[in-house]
Formats: C-alpha cells, structure tokens, sequence
C-alpha cells in the first residue's frame, strides 16, 4: 500500500539531477565539524601552537557547548573519524546522559537520559528525517560516520527546532566547504575481521570499508562544494541463546527448582552488512547578506544474514517429558527431557533499504537588522525485508527419531545441550513439519515506505543595543507519509514431498553450521535456492497487516533571542512559543476486510526558555524549561482494527449481518460495539522539564560540566480499555444504519493503545574533561574524560503498579584516556549502562520489551600518523582498532517466582554473543 506523493520517475530525475549538480561543482565529506575549522590554534601569533587529531576535537566540542544557547552534547570530526566506533550511535553513546541499544551486534538505537529511541527525534541537517522502521526512530547505523561532520545532542530545545522528543533530538550535521581556506582530499581503506569465526559457511567472517572525500573552493571563497563516499561490507556473527524463562515458560520440581518447559530456541546467526553512502554539499555566498546551502545524501543498504539452529520443544504439550534435574535452585543446574523431536531451522533474514534525502537554505539579509530564511528538506525511504523460514527434522509431527536432551545452565545463561542425534549428518534429517504444524516453512516479506516533506519560512529583526538581542517569527510545515504491509506467506510441502518429508538435495548441502558452546551444529544447506525451485507450495496468511499513516503539522512560533549584561552579568539565551497544529490520520483494515480510514486532530502550545548566566570568567550557570511533546508510535497510530457487535446490547433481527435493534446500553459495562487494535486518534506524549547546569571551562580542552533534571511526564500510551466515540469505526465497518435511530450506540469500548498514565524523570549528571598537559608540561599529550548520570523514573498507573519506562537505565557512566603526541594516538575507551527495558523484534516484526542486565562495552585504538613534509608518506595514518575487548554479550532476563508468587531470583532469558571486532585502517589526508 504506498501512496508516496512523488512518484518512482520523480525521484530518479530528482536524483539525477542533484547528482549531476554534485559532479559538475563537486560535494560530503570528511568528517569535520560543521561549525568549527579543522584545527584549533593556541594564539594568532606568527610562531602559533596548531592542535590537531583528538585534542582539536575535544577542544571544538567544548567551544561549541560553551556557546550553545540550549543545553547540548557536541561531537566534532575526529569523535567520528577517528575514535574507535562503528557507528554514529556508537559516539553518541559516549556523551552524558546518551546510552545505546546494540541490535545484531551494533548500536543502532539511543536513549537520553533514560528515555528510549521512541521519545527523541532524529535531524539531518536541522530537519527531521524519514526512518527505516516501523516508527520514527531512525536507525543510527543507516548514517555512515564518515559522512557526518558534527552531531549535537539537545537536552533542552527552543522554539526554532526543527523537532524535538520528550527525551531530546539529535542533529546529524554534513559539513559546509567554506569553512575551509583549502581544498582537502581524503581517502580510507580498512580492513575487518570477527573473531568469532565463520559460524555459517556460507558468510565470511572478514570484510572491509573504503571511504574517500573531496573539499574544495572557488578562488575567492563564495563556492565550495564537497563529495563523500563510503561503502562497506561488515560480517557479524552472533551466537545466540534463548531459554525462556518467564513464569508461564518454567516449571518446579517437587524440591521448588525451577527448570525450562516451554521451547528453548539456539542457534548462530552471520551477517553481512552492506552499505554504500553519498553525500554532498554546494555553497555559494557572494556577499556577505546572501548565502545559499544545497546538500544531499543517499545510502542503499543490504542488511543480509541466516540463522541455523534449533527448537527443542519441551513442554508437556510438545509430547517430551521431563526426566529429571538437579541443582539446590532456585534454577536447575542441569534438565533432562526424553522424546524430544527438535525443530531445525534455517532462517534467511535480510533487509534492504534506501534513504534519499535533499535540502535547501537560503539566507538574505535585506539590512542590517532585517533577514529572512526559507528552508526545505525533502527525504525518502524504501526498505523490503525477508524472514524465510525453512524446517526440517527427523520426521513429521514427531514420527522420526526422537533425541534425549540434558540442558547445564551456568548461571550466565550460556547453557549447551548435550544430545544423542548428529544434526549435521544429512542422513538423520529432512525437509519436513517436525511440529505437526501443516507448514514446512514460512515467509515474511515487509515492506515500509516513508516519505517526509518539511518547509520553513522565518524572518528575523536584529536589534541594535539592549538585553534583547534579535527576534525571530516562523513557519514550519511538516508532511509525513509512512506505510507499512507485513506480506505473510505460509509454505506448504509441495509434490515433491512424500508424507511432508523430503530429503534435502545432496547439491544444496554446503556443510554445517559451527554452534560452538551450545553444542547442536545443524546441517546448512542453500534455503534460497528450494525457495526458487518451486519445491514449497505458497499459500497466504491471514494475519497480513497493512497500514498507512499520515502527520501533516503546522508550526508557528516567535523567539527572543537574548545576548546581553544583567547588571554585570552577561547573560545569553532565548525565551520563545511555539503553537503545533496536528492533522493525523490512517488508513488500515477493519473487521470483514473493509477499508478503515480514522482522522484525529489536536494542536499543543509549547513555551520555552533557555538562559545562559556567565558568573565569572569562563564559568556559566544555565538554566531551562520547557514544554515538549513526542507523537506516538506510528504503529501505534495504525488503523488496523477489529470491530464487535455484542448480542446482548443490539441485535440483527432481519439476518443481514448488520445490528438494526437495541436490547440495552450502559456505557462501559453494556455497549453494542467493542473495538481492538491500533488508535488513529492518539495523543503526544507530554512533558514540562526543568534543567539547570554548572560549566567551568579552565582551558581549551579541559572542564567540568554538573546537570539536574526534571521531566513531568504526562499521557504515557498503554494498552488498556476505554470508552471513546466510534463513529468512523461504525460507519466504516458497514454498521453506521443504526446509528441513525440509535445514535448513543456510538459510544463503545476500545482496547488498546491508549493516553493513559503520569509520571516523571530526575537525574544529575556530572563530566570531567581533563588535559592532563594542563598539570605538567611532561604530561603534554595524556588526556581523558568521565561522566556519570544518575536517573529516578517511573510511571504511575492510577490504581495499578507502576510500569517502567523502554531504555531507561538508572547508571550510565562513560570514560576514556588518551596519548596523542608526534603523530601517535593511543585510546581506551568505555561505557557502561545498567539494566534496562529492552526492546527486541517479535514474530510479526513488531518490538516487545524485554529485561536487559547491565552491560560494559571497551574498545580501543592504536595509530600512527607520517608527518613528513615533502615525502609520500606526509599525512598517511595507520589505526589499529579492537571493539568490544571484553566480549561482552547481551542478556535479558526475568524473575523467578517462588510457589507462593515471590520473587526467589532471577535468571537469563535471552543471551547474545557478538565476539570481538578488529579493524586495521589506512589512511591519507592531501
């Protein structure tokens, strides 16, 4: 279902075009901030001191803090370029009060000071972007880093902003050619491996990412233009584990120990991620009143991978039995199970996507006082997934041999399976129905498309003298477009099974899989090929959802921006209002496959202030509040619903199928329609937060930074039960004829997503930047940085128990210490969160939380730079990189509960291992 307002020609002569502009000027990127020259210089005399690499970053990001008007995290090039992180949610996760989720083995989500990747908003260019989920939240690792300049985290916003969460927004920056004097070229070539191994042999464990850019000017500085491109093939493996260990997933022996009963599922899983990225940036300022930016960026992404492993059915149910554990609990140390038939699945898993995306700034000033700024950014997105599932086993509904199965479960939950059948042996397997389920596979195929309009009119007055330093009207506009189709195909045994069993060709067999602690290696064999032979039969599900969902959003707002002296104090900032009026709706499915199209408006008045009070030399006090919103998930919003009529409030009298009848009504015990599903008519998440801040900044590259915060929290979405007006349900479904004698039956019961709870959020956070160089001239070339943030968060349910908040971690901290001196650079770095409300992919690609533990994440980096002038050699660097040293893996977990309901522990549900990641890079700067 795709209704983008710009059609598949449309785009590519769009694209064409810009591409054409590009190569005949040139244009992102060498990853340089946005907002800073590439160096930074002690002092302008002849014999000046130039700072360079890691130092002029840290420098640059704290210049750029200490100037923000708003509360804000900078980083700047060399935090992307050059310190040892594989995506930009990688850097970003480094920075107070920023933490990341890893999906796959890479960081892909960010949360702000404890609220999750739903509640802040993602900027390209200081306009919002399309994403590539199922909701607004972009995945961080579809923007290569070498192609940002800068991104600034902001903690408070103003009324300018393009958008913010409750949580924050991020502002991914490309940079601008004219804030360089001279042309630069760049290129980069690495080198990858995995130290897990290959753990499918159909998927390298080595891969490699090159990366060239190319800055340059007109002769007298009013052109310059600029080119980035990257492209990269990265494996993953991941051995993966999942126990299920929830209440109704376990059971107890006589003594109380608690062992697994329900359908353990373990395996490995290999990936490729595939990525190649554009980026480019043409800018013209002839005079010192005009100045007109045009970028661009493109990224095609291929997202590919296969997971070999298996089921083992358990539960009394599957037809095994429970034979025996031991272990004093409160979970089993080891379980036994007889008549076990395991599921072994091959899993092919892809997601291919592609974001297009185009601004336009244009500056005039028509005076000194008087200027106007028209803005427009156009994005797009494409993605299709695959999920294809293919069984085999011994038998059909457990007619083959049956295993007998001993878990060992340490308490990390890396638990191994020892069992008497050969998985990998081609003689003790088919492509079969193990389970009895009618299907020897199954095949998902989403599709999301995502188009997003965004226009800006602004027009400014500079005031001459005074507190006030100028005043700024606006309007922005925003048109979204996102549409999601789920495409379930179930696959049946085709003629070419006997009894749903067929042996899998000995030609499709290409060895087994490699599930090292577990202990089941399974056979692999080539799934695609049976899929495009024609073996299965195709037979469509009926669980298909589709749905569209469009935001249209008219912003007006005016800001005060402040720049003066309260008595001896100089103070900076800005005082603004922004009035947001929301058209949403969305087109779904209703009960009997009628098209459900549910409209809802609403508008919010958004008051902010940020101040900046410098009390002494260098030392600031800033203080902030505000009023935010974050609309809710756009799935949440679909109008894929299911409508009931109850027999006992109206009645069909005439056998049409349609209530005509009234027996009773009382709302909400006694309605005639009940609905369940998505909610079209749902309100923003609200919030009134407070900050205050305290920065002392002693010298360039050396400060510390004390936070407190306070967010109230209001309209949290819930899935519960309410009484609302279904009108446009009615009428949509085919019933509305008997709302013309009974219009009161409109009033009905939804169950679903709804704006339901209150809460709140406080935390401090304290940063430490230090250039030990400071100290003592002998330490010149050392320094680190640390910062911790503590957050309070709940949820209050009225009359239920409070709920937690997704991403929400009471304890980050992050850290690192460096050495760069005479070309060598040395860094460690590490981050830490505690545990958190996860979220991880269900079966219908939807997300479902999950208890993850605490996690520690350390790399590290080791390079040289050639500084020779005159010699080839002259700007060639070579960067040994390590990530995840510890190997640390990823782990949910859930309580135990004792007979009387109690909480006696806890024990690991989920367990991921991604191993450790090895770059070695070079690189040449011209």
């Amino acid at each position: 279902m795709k209704t983008n307002g710009i059609n598949v020609s449309a785009r590519l002569l769009c694209g064409a075009a810009t591409f054409l502009a590009l190569a005949a000027t040139g244009a992102p990127v060498l990853a340089q901030d946005a907002e800073e020259p590439a160096t930074a210089t002690a002092d302008d005399e002849e014999n000046a001191i130039v700072v360079t690499g890691i130092r002029s970053s840290i420098q640059s990001s704290l210049d750029a803090k200490r100037n923000a008007t708003s509360i804000v995290e900078v980083i700047s090039s060399e935090d992307i370029g050059l310190l040892p992180d594989l995506s930009i949610a990688d850097t970003l996760a480094r920075l107070p009060g920023v933490t990341a989720q890893r999906v796959r083995g890479r960081s892909q989500q960010i949360s702000i000071r404890g609220l999750g990747p739903d509640f802040s908003l993602a900027l390209l260019n200081g306009r919002e972007v399309v994403s590539a989920g199922n909701n607004r939240g972009i995945e961080f690792d579809q923007f290569p880093s070498e192609l940002i300049g800068s991104g600034v985290v902001y903690k408070t916003g103003d009324a300018q902003l393009a958008a913010i969460g409750i949580a924050g927004a991020v502002d991914l920056r490309t940079i601008k050619p004219l804030d360089y004097k001279d042309r630069q070229i760049t290129a980069q070539a690495t080198y990858t491996i995995n130290d897990q191994g290959s753990l499918n042999p159909d998927f390298s464990d080595d891969g490699y990412r090159f990366f060239a850019s190319y800055i340059d000017q007109n002769a007298s500085g009013t052109l310059g233009w600029s080119l980035g491109v990257t492209t990269q093939s990265i494996p993953t493996h991941i051995i993966q584990r999942e126990l299920k260990t929830r209440n109704d997933q376990v059971s107890r022996t006589a003594d109380g120990v608690i062992y697994p009963s329900d359908n353990p599922r373990q395996g490995v899983q290999s990936r490729s991620f595939e990525r190649t990225s554009v980026a480019g940036t043409l800018q013209f300022e002839p005079t010192d009143n005009f100045a007109l930016t045009i970028d661009s960026f493109y990224t095609d992404t291929s997202d590919s991978g296969i997971f070999r492993g298996t089921e083992t059915p358990i539960a009394s149910w599957s037809g095994a039995s429970f034979d025996s554990a031991t272990g004093s609990g409160p979970f089993a140390d080891t379980a036994t199970y007889s008549a076990v038939v395991p599921i072994l699945r091959t899993d092919t898993e892809g997601a291919e996507s592609s974001i297009f995306a185009i601004g336009g700034n244009l500056e005039w000033r028509a005076n000194d006082n008087l200027g106007f700024v028209l803005d427009y950014g156009y994005s797009t997105l494409d993605r299709d997934d695959v999920d294809f599932e293919s069984y085999a086993g011994t038998g059909r509904a457990r007619s083959g041999a049956q295993d007998t199965l001993t878990f060992t479960f340490p308490e990390s939950g890396e638990y191994s399976i020892d069992g008497l059948i050969d998985y990998a042996d081609p003689a003790n397997v088919l492509l079969t129905d193990p389970g009895g389920w009618g299907q020897v596979g199954f095949l998902r195929e989403p599709e999301i498309n995502d188009e997003l309009h965004q226009l800006r009119a602004e027009a400014s007055w500079e005031f001459d003298g005074g507190m006030i330093d100028s005043i700024v009207v606006g309007w922005l506009y925003t048109d979204r477009n996102k549409d999601f189709d789920n495409n379930g195909t179930f696959l049946r045994a085709g003629p070419a099974f006997t009894d749903s069993s067929l042996a899998i060709p000995a030609d499709l067999i290409i060895g087994s899989s490699n599930s090292k602690g577990i202990g089941q290696d399974i056979i692999a064999y080539n799934p695609a090929a049976l899929l495009d032979s024609g073996v299965y039969q195709l037979e469509r599900a009926t669980d298909d959802t589709e749905w569209v969902v469009e935001e249209k959003i008219h912003n007006f707002y005016i800001q005060a921006n402040i720049d003066g002296d309260l008595g001896s104090v100089p103070v900076r900032g800005n005082i603004g209002l922004r009035y947001a009026d929301t058209e949403q709706s969305s087109v779904g499915t209703i009960s009997g496959g009628f098209t459900n199209d549910v409209s809802a408006s609403y508008d919010n008045w958004l008051p902010s202030m940020n101040l900046s009070f410098e009390v002494a030399q260098d030392t600031f006090i800033r203080v902030a509040a505000a009023k935010t919103i974050t609309r809710a998930r756009l799935d949440q919003l679909a109008a894929n619903q299911n409508i009931s009529v109850n027999p006992l409030s109206c009645a069909d009298t005439n056998g049409d199928q349609i209530p005509d009848t009234v027996i009773g009504f009382n709302p909400p015990t006694l309605v005639c329609f009940n609905l369940g599903g998505g909610n079209p008519t749902l309100q923003p998440y609200r919030s009134t937060s407070f900050d205050v801040s305290f920065e002392k900044y002693f010298t360039p590259g050396s400060a510390i930074i004390v936070a407190a915060f306070h967010k109230e929290l209001s309209d949290w979405v819930l899935d519960l039960s309410e009484t609302i007006d279904l009108t446009q349900q009615i009428e949509n479904a085919g019933f509305g004829s008997i709302l013309t004698t009974a219009p009161e039956l409109a009033t009905g019961v939804f169950g679903g997503p709804v704006n339901f709870a209150d809460g709140s959020i406080t935390g401090i956070e304290g940063t430490l930047r230090f250039d030990f160089g400071d100290v003592s001239t002998a330490l010149d070339g050392f320094g680190g940085f640390a910062s911790v943030t503590y957050a309070d968060a709940e949820i209050e349910q009225p009359g239920l128990n409070p709920i937690r908040i997704p991403g929400y971690s009471d304890v980050t901290w992050s850290g690192d210490i460096f050495y760069e001196k005479y070309g060598f650079r040395a860094k460690l770095a590490a981050r830490y969160r505690g545990a958190f409300l996860s979220e991880v992919q269900n079966f219908s690609g939807g997300l479902d939380g999950a208890d993850a533990q605490g996690e520690t994440i350390i790399d590290a980096q080791i390079g040289y730079t050639f500084e020779k002038p005159g010699s080839p050699l002259n700007g060639v660097g070579i960067l040994l990189e390590a990530f995840n040293l510890t190997n640390e893996p990823f782990v949910t977990q859930n309580d135990l509960l004792g007979v009387g309901g109690d909480v006696v522990g806890t024990f690991p549900s989920r367990h991921e291992i991604y191993g450790r990641t090895f770059n070695f890079t070079i690189r040449k700067n011209f």
